[in-house]
């Protein structure tokens, strides 16, 4: 772990021999804390990267975010992970605990927590875990998509008004009140997540984005397409380069940001795998 200007963040450990490149950035924002936490490792044939948005203030945000990081790695390198889904739901109910049980020097519960999204690679198969509202995406030719969902009040509003078990109406009276999340690492007896039953198949130069809100509310889809895609394998240069337009962008009250670029290199032949799934 390094702390450079409050910024909290887990080293990268990138390994050149494997298919997966991975590059990491993250900026403070305007804000007094730094709470976002990334970390990402090429293992051998397999990888992993998690990205967390903590909150709470203080200090307490960054603890809570680091917590869930450090929980999950020590589980992935510690077990023989046979199912990811059921790895990924029993680490995210591990996690919450841990974050949830966080106390201060004077023995007082904090009152914290932190989003998390994930993902494991084994060969060209992609799994991920989300609990909050931190993106993932994957862009693939021309195009950038979000795969995860989010848990927070405007995504059930937006189901609800879909089934028709809202008015309109009461929509718009809600809406403002639409970021407040639903699910979250240190909530206690979290149950709400998103983790994907069937890997998605990877192939030759695909991207894996993990950011944090403070990079998708301030860039849309294609600036963040249009800088991945330019720096090719250069991956690390497009993580930096995304949170320097964030800084570009000046934005008043800019939410500390946090980014993970993941590439499957071209490098390889297409005969290492079988099928592959389409966007």
């Amino acid at each position: 772990m390094r702390i450079e200007n409050n910024l909290v963040t887990l080293e990268m450990y990138p390994d050149e021999s494997d298919r997966m490149l991975i590059g990491s950035s993250s900026i403070q924002g305007t804000r007094k804390y730094q709470e976002d936490a990334v970390f990402g490792k090429v293992y051998q044939h397999k990888t992993l990267a998690v990205l967390c948005d903590g909150m709470g203030g203080l200090d307490d945000g960054a603890l809570a975010s680091n917590t869930a990081i450090n929980s999950i790695r020590e589980g992935f390198e510690q077990e023989e992970i046979e199912e990811v889904p059921l790895f990924f739901r029993q680490q995210a109910r591990i996690a919450d605990e841990k974050v949830a049980m966080l106390t201060a020097e004077d023995g007082t519960q904090l009152s914290c927590g932190s989003t998390v999204v994930a993902v494991i690679v084994r060969k060209n198969k992609l799994h991920w875990l989300s609990v909050g509202d931190s993106r993932i995406y994957i862009v693939r030719n021309k195009e950038i998509l979000a795969v995860n969902e989010e848990h927070n009040y405007k995504a059930e509003l937006n189901k609800l008004l879909m089934e028709n078990r809202i008015t309109k109406e009461y929509y718009e009276s809600e809406i403002y009140r639409g970021e407040a999340l639903t699910s979250y690492i240190g909530m206690g007896n979290v149950r709400l997540m998103d983790v994907n039953e069937f890997p998605f198949e990877l192939i030759p130069g695909d991207y894996v984005i993990l950011c944090s809100d403070g990079m998708y509310r301030t860039l849309v889809e294609e600036e963040i397409y249009r800088i991945v895609t330019e720096h090719g394998d250069e991956v690390q240069a497009a993580a930096t380069k995304l949170t320097d337009q964030v800084v570009e962008k000046g934005k008043k009250n800019q939410d500390n940001t946090s980014v993970i670029v993941l590439r499957y290199s071209q490098k390889y032949q297409e005969e290492d795998f079988n099928e592959v799934s389409k966007m």
